[in-house]
């Protein structure tokens, strides 16, 4: 069961959460100095399916959360504060889903520094035929899926976070070697791809997607 200070943790977080053949010869760049940067363009492509899955959701988050604090007695007979609670957390979930193109992503690779994620990486696909250039680049096709390192003991919560699986579908090259990125966290990603494009999707919201367009890259 989580306790009163993990559930404020909890509810914290969801109020501030508002995802040809490459056999050509070259270089790769290990750069230390230089900037490289990503606009984030976040777009419904399908606003039916959009608007119901983002209901379901926030209807399955506020039932999941209500259970979690029932099983608390510290939380007895204040089922009324749970309930503004818990349709408040389904409110602020609902603010990570909107269409903007106003964030920018960056790094300065004099800085060397970066926090990797804990993602639990589920999949990872290469598909080295299909190949473009971005920015003078080769890139070619990933695709991998990741979940949120989520560990509780309250399985209504974990019913929820638990389920969650993240997509992304990248251009990613050799070309570049360094495990400092503006966007992608898992370093056993960046040990084997460096992307320069990429879509996010995750399994509950559907119609929705987020891409992260390169903007510039000057790299010594």
């Amino acid at each position: 069961m989580i306790n009163s200070y993990n559930k404020k943790i909890i509810l914290t977080f969801l109020f501030l959460i508002g995802l040809g053949i490459h056999a050509q010869s070259y270089k790769s760049i290990k750069p230390v100095k230089g900037e490289i940067v990503f606009r984030e363009i976040s777009k419904i492509t399908d606003r039916k399916m959009f608007e119901k899955s983002l209901h379901l959701t926030g209807e399955k988050l506020k039932q999941n959360l209500t259970k979690s604090f029932q099983k608390d007695e510290e939380y007895s007979g204040r089922e009324k504060e749970i309930e503004e609670w818990c349709n408040a957390s389904a409110e602020a979930m609902k603010l990570i889903y909107i269409e903007d193109s106003t964030q920018i992503h960056s790094y300065n690779f004099e800085d060397n520094l970066q926090s990797f994620s804990s993602h639990v990486i589920l999949t990872v696909v290469e598909n080295k035929k299909e190949t473009k250039k971005i920015k003078g680049y080769q890139c070619y096709k990933v695709v991998y899926e990741y979940k949120e390192d989520e560990k509780s003991n309250d399985e209504d919560f974990m019913d929820f976070a638990g389920n969650v699986t993240y997509k992304r579908e990248m251009w990613v090259t050799d070309e570049i070697q360094c495990l400092y990125h503006p966007v992608v966290f898992e370093k056993s990603i960046l040990e084997k791809y460096y992307p320069l494009e990429i879509k996010e999707t995750d399994n509950t919201i559907h119609g929705f997607v987020t891409k992260y367009i390169l903007q510039s890259i000057n790299l010594q």
